[in-house]
């Protein structure tokens, strides 16, 4: 068997692979599917999540909700959405 190397970037790789007919993509994503260890993102998931509630233990669920009403208005205003549902 013959080997050949290419240097790509992550971008060309990426680049490459967006080019790939919708088929392929989908025996890729098969491919690479079985690869994952799920057992291990959901750790390091479950982890980040109770570091986040462990920092924000102190912050009432009202504040939460007001500093998200307010940052979801201001972001609504900055891209022109007129809806305002709160």
């Amino acid at each position: 068997m013959n080997t050949i190397r290419i240097d790509l970037s992550f971008e060309q790789l990426k680049e490459a692979l967006r080019r790939l007919p919708p088929k392929e993509k989908l025996d890729l994503w098969r491919q690479l599917d079985a690869d994952i260890d799920r057992k291990a993102i959901a750790r390091r998931f479950d982890t980040a999540l109770k570091n986040i509630r462990k920092s924000y233990s102190a912050v009432s669920e009202e504040d939460v909700m007001k500093d998200a009403l307010k940052a979801t208005r201001e972001t609504r205003a900055k891209y022109g959405h007129k809806k305002n549902r709160s």
